[in-house]
């Protein structure tokens, strides 16, 4: 069930409820209705922010089934009871939660974790997902001062308030746990031409990683970082015409849907939520390496393969 009803607009009820089909989630992460198994030994309870759109959902849905029990989260209500009653129908209401959260404000994120605290039992991992990039590529001179709020509220502050919950959480409950935060383009230092704002809020994930793996070092709590690499999103598609055609090239070359992300983070992150010691440093797992880059760089540039496979590459400029 989902709870805490407030706004929503009927683009994100459009997106959720979408031809399954369409998304080629059904036919490599699905379940049978009732199938997912709660059997504690092997079931993890996970705490998704941004989970009602993206990789986020795409996230949440390996995780149901798989076995686990999910708490969906978004700032829409509306959003989070569509994705809660599509997951409750098929893999049970034991299995999955919702609460609408605005992760930059303070009491929310509080709740949030009561909440997990109350309907899970505890959370074993915390990936906070949410993010925004305005849906806006543009230089920071012309960078709309209430994109650049919502970026670091979302982004800086979010990250912030929602590891400090989970850490919060998991330092008073048996077994600890572990919270990821998600990278993104800039995590590595380099420039962000027309997101220079998005860049800078995800500059910090890796020190900000180092720096609670340092503070709680004597907890059974394990901070760390996540990187999708590029994934066709809204927020990646808003700029499709920032960069020309290059741009484009370069996404439909390297650049991957929500589902296959998530089919090859999902496992990576069970198995090490339940290896023994992970919580003493912190760790990046990763989608893009560098080995899947340059395979996919191979693909493209050798044997043809992906033109046009998200964005037209020829399209007349906007």
């Amino acid at each position: 069930m989902a709870y805490n009803y407030d706004w929503c607009t009927s683009w994100y009820v459009e997106s959720f409820t979408r031809n399954k089909d369409d998304t080629g989630i059904q036919a490599k992460c699905s379940s049978e209705p009732g199938s997912a198994s709660t059997d504690q030994a092997s079931s993890l309870r996970v705490v998704i922010t941004g989970s009602t759109k993206g990789i986020g959902l795409a996230m949440a849905e390996c995780f149901l089934s798989a076995g686990d029990r999910v708490l969906i989260t978004s700032r829409s209500a509306c959003a989070v009871d569509a994705a809660v009653d599509d997951f409750s129908g098929r893999f049970g209401d034991e299995c999955v939660y919702g609460m609408a959260c605005n992760v930059g404000d303070t009491g929310q994120v509080e709740n949030l974790a009561a909440f997990a605290r109350e309907r899970l039992g505890g959370v074993d991992l915390w990936i906070n997902n949410a993010g925004s990039n305005g849906y806006l590529y543009a230089n920071l001179v012309d960078f709309p001062a209430e994109a650049l709020a919502e970026i670091v509220s979302t982004n800086v502050l979010g990250s912030l308030l929602c590891s400090r919950a989970a850490i919060k959480l998991m330092m008073n409950q048996p077994g600890g746990g572990h919270v990821f935060n998600m990278e993104g383009a800039g995590s590595d230092g380099n420039p962000t031409s027309k997101y220079a704002a998005y860049g800078f809020s995800k500059a910090g994930m890796i020190q900000l990683a180092k720096s609670l793996a340092t503070e709680t070092k004597d907890l059974p709590v394990g901070v760390h970082t996540l990187s999708p690499g590029p994934v066709i999103t809204e927020l990646v598609a808003s700029g499709q015409f920032a960069f020309g055609k290059i741009g484009r090239i370069l996404l439909n070359t390297i650049a991957e849907t929500p589902e296959a992300v998530a089919e090859d983070l999902v496992p990576k992150l069970r198995d090490f939520t339940f290896k023994p010691g992970t919580t003493k440093s912190a760790k990046a797992i990763r989608f893009l390496t560098p080995d899947k880059a340059v395979k996919k760089f191979y693909a493209r540039l050798v044997k043809g393969e992906n033109k046009n496979r998200f964005f037209l590459e020829d399209a007349p400029e906007k």
